[in-house]
């Protein structure tokens, strides 16, 4: 466990290189999966997509995206 005491890792632990499924972006931006397939879906959150169905994302884009002032509102 972190030493902040959270389930999740911090950003400052995790390489900003790491990919993170649909479900670990949105528990990470504490978001429903739904909300990431939107983002992606509209093009504001990139996404990795080595099949039709599958993505993943990278760190660094989910904290570019959290840094860009994303809101649920714009979708």
């Amino acid at each position: 466990m972190p030493p902040n005491g959270e389930n999740k890792p911090s950003a400052e632990a995790v390489n900003y290189s790491a990919l993170l499924t649909k479900k670990q972006a949105a528990e990470y931006l504490q978001v429903t999966p739904r909300y990431i397939n939107h983002a992606v879906a509209s093009g504001r959150l990139k996404a990795l997509r080595p099949t039709g169905k599958l993505f993943r994302v990278r760190l660094s884009d989910l904290n570019s995206f959290l840094e860009s002032g994303a809101s649920i509102a714009a979708f």
